[in-house]
């Protein structure tokens, strides 16, 4: 009888320190998803209404995209994304990156991006009612081009960080026949 009893103060013990292993485990997630949360923005950086970028005109001959952008908005624009697409759907979306076939003074390119490098130590320095031309060489693109999506950037500030933020409402769309 009393080895009986012996026995079951032992599995008690054991259940004890499961329950004690999940107690902490919870509570050491609760503290490390408290901790985490304080890294992640409150709200999403926008840009402000009015952000726009215009193709004034297109020109592809040659195997040379040329591209008159203008800022028909009511802010400056630090750049763009350029993506093109090769097929004849309407629907279909812009995955090819013209960003690296740009033609013009290396500077320009940041990462994925096109930027504008109007005035020295000027963020945004494309301003409203300029225009600016700019070449990319699509003879190495297999297809002809059907569509060129152009999403235009911002720097802003937030929590006295400089940060990029995509245009994305403020995205155009344009049809092209470029061989």
């Amino acid at each position: 009888m009393l080895s009986s009893v012996m026995k079951n103060k032992k599995g008690v013990s054991v259940v004890i320190g499961y329950i004690l292993l999940m107690s902490v485990s919870i509570v050491m997630s609760i503290v490390v998803y408290q901790w985490l949360k304080t890294y992640v923005p409150k709200e999403a950086l926008n840009c402000p209404d009015g952000t726009s970028l215009f193709i004034k005109n297109i020109v592809c001959e040659g195997g040379t995209l040329t591209l008159t952008i203008k800022n028909n908005g009511r802010f400056g624009i630090a750049g763009y994304f350029i993506h093109a697409s090769t097929s004849s759907n309407p629907d279909a979306v812009a995955t090819i990156d013209l960003s690296s076939n740009y033609m013009g003074d290396e500077d320009n390119i940041d990462g994925s991006s096109i930027r504008f490098l109007i005035s020295a130590g000027e963020d945004n320095s494309l301003i409203p009612e300029i225009t600016q031309e700019h070449k990319f060489d699509v003879s190495t693109i297999s297809g002809t081009l059907s569509k060129i999506e152009l999403i235009p950037i911002r720097i802003q500030t937030s929590d006295n960080m400089r940060r990029v933020v995509s245009c994305s409402d403020a995205k155009i769309e344009t049809t092209v026949t470029c061989n």
